[in-house]
This record gives C-alpha cells, structure tokens and sequence, in this order.
C-alpha cells in the first residue's frame, strides 16, 4: 500500500510539471547549447525519456545512476548529423569496479566546418575562415547504495571556442534511480549542468581605442572589449519507467518479448517545462524497436528508432542503433550509436 502511495504521489509531480509549462520562455538566457543534445540512439529513438530506465554506456549524460545497470565492460560512440551540417559526436566508456560500483569517462563534441569570414566592406567574404568547436569532457561514478537505489554522478570540463575566443566552465552532474519491486517500475531522478558561468575571452577582444582621432600626435589606448557571463543550461529531470513485459522484475514475465514504457518530466532553466513518453520493444534481446513523443517543445516532435544486438557469452557483444527525430521545420535528425561489450 505504501508503494502504491509512493507512486501516486511521483506521478503527482510529474503531472504538476507538466501543467506548470506555460510560464515564460527564457530561451537564449544560457550558454553550451550543445549540452541539451541527447546522446545516444537508444535513448534518442525513445525521444529522451530515458531517465528512469537507462542502464547502458549513455547513462552518463543522461543519468549517472543508470550506470549501476552496465554489466561488463564497455564501450559507445554515437555520431548525430545535425542540422546546418553540423556534427554531434558522443564517446564513453564504462568499467565494473566488484558487483555494485561502476566508473566512467565521455567526451561529447559538437563541431562544424570552416566558415568564410565577412565583413562589410567584404561581403562575399574575405579568403580568410574560422571555425566554432564545443566540447564537453567528463569522469562519472555509480554505486549501488542498496540492491533497490543507485547514486551516481558525472564531474565534467566544458569549452566552447569560436574563432580566436574561448570559455570554459566546470559542471556537475547527480542522479538517483530507484527499483521499486512493484510490477516493473522504476523512478529516476537527474539534476544536469550544475556548475560554474561561461565567458568568451581572446585575443580578438584586445582592441586599440583613439579617443581623439583629430589629433594627429595620439598613438591610441589599448583597450579591451568586455564580454558578459552566461549561466550553463541546468536541467531537473524526473522519469518513471515500467517494464511492462520481461524475464526479470517485470509485470508480465516472458523470457522472449520485453516491452518497456517510459515518461519524463524536464524543467530547465532557460525553456518551459516540457515531457516526453517513449516505448521500446525487444525480440530475443537481438531486435529493438522505439518510439517517442515530445510535449510542449518548439520544435521536437516525434522520434523512431530500430536496433540489432549480437552477444557470443563469455565472449563479446555488439549493439548497433539508429534514431530518426522530426525536428519540425528545421527538419530530420540521424542518430547512429555503436556499442561494444567486452
């Protein structure tokens, strides 16, 4: 009966969240956009709500906590062809340390090709062309508390360079997964990108300034163009996850099929709340298929995903994923994750 209640009153919030998501938008109020791109094909195929189920490689961006679920040791790499021929790239590793503690590395980095510089009295450009890198570098840690509750956490170096300038910050990130034991359902909990504010500083902003250009004896101030502090974009996100049919802590149990449902609630710091509900379907453990749908976002919609796992035991596994997310008018994202288990 307890569990019950615990349940309701999870499933509470999250509709609160939910109905709260028109207050106004602060959108352009925080720097490391690229922080708030999901990682992942698995994940990303179910639209993100992923927070209260995730147990593979990729749960080091989206909740530390599900790291606890990786069973050997392994390895991720996700390429995203983004929009505007832009590249998102996403690579992890994971290494068991005894039955209930797990360690990991990522890095995550959002790059573009060279851009032609212009000007105004250059227009059609210069010759000259610079670039814009943003990278994301982090080191995460997962225990088992107890058999029913994880903790983990993720300590990341984020850059953001463009040109000549650059700001880099550090971040924390914290997640809590609990099993309830009761009909499959998990609860997640992750607080992101907690951490310090980004500030562009570089040779470029070093300016000289002839505060009396009449004159012809003054040789100008050296001067520095001063740039202002922006908040990284910090995100609450809270999931329920039911595995509605499974061979092990499931409602149904099949030693087959697995169905499993999930729905999240997102509050970030500078956009209305938003959720998304997701569902991934499984044959044998080989075959994989996954939908999503996104609530309240500008421009997310709806996503679909299909993957192929092949396991030789006591051996080696080897899991291939792809996601397709509509992301309305400014069109279609391709996710590709590659996930190697030794």
């Amino acid at each position: 009966m307890r569990r019950t209640q615990h349940l309701l009153i999870v499933g509470c919030l999250l509709a609160a969240s939910v109905a709260g998501a028109q207050e106004s938008n602060k959108a352009g109020t925080s720097a490391a956009q690229f922080l708030k791109i999901g990682v992942g094909a698995r994940a990303m195929g179910m639209g993100g709500a992923t927070v209260g189920i995730v147990d593979d490689a990729s749960a080091a961006y989206w909740n530390p906590a599900g790291l606890a679920g990786v069973q050997s040791f392994t390895l991720i790499g996700t390429h995203t062809r983004w929009f505007a021929d832009i590249t998102h790239q996403y690579f992890g590793v994971v290494l068991p340390v005894g039955d209930d503690h797990r360690i990991g590395a990522s890095a995550t980095v959002l790059s573009m090709g060279d851009i032609e510089i212009t000007t105004e009295d250059e227009p059609r450009g210069t010759g000259n062309f610079y670039s814009a890198t943003d990278v994301a570098v982090g080191i995460s840690y997962s225990g088992r508390l107890v058999e029913f509750f994880s903790f983990g956490a993720t300590f990341k170096f984020i850059n953001q360079s463009i040109y000549n300038e650059s700001a880099s910050a550090v971040a924390v990130d914290l997640g809590t997964v609990l099993h309830t034991g009761f009909n499959g359902i998990t609860i997640g909990m992750a607080f992101t990108n907690f951490g310090t504010s980004l500030k562009l500083e570089g040779r470029d902003l070093h300016r000289t300034y002839d505060p009396n250009p009449g004159s012809a004896a003054n040789t100008g101030v050296s001067s520095y163009l001063g740039t202002q502090s922006w908040e990284l974009p910090v995100n609450f996100r809270v999931g329920i996850g039911w595995t509605a049919v499974g061979a092990v802590d499931a409602m149904v149990r099949d030693e087959t099929h697995v169905l499993r449902l999930a729905a999240d609630a997102n509050h970030a710091n500078d956009a209305p709340e938003s959720a998304v509900v997701g569902l991934e379907y499984s044959w044998q453990r080989i075959l994989a298929l996954r939908g999503g749908y996104t609530f309240n976002d500008d421009v997310r919609t709806w996503s679909a995903g299909v993957g192929l796992h092949w396991e030789i035991p006591h051996s080696f596994a080897v899991g291939v994923d792809y996601a397709y997310t509509d992301l309305d008018r400014l069109g279609p994202i391709h996710v590709f994750t590659l996930i190697l288990g030794l």
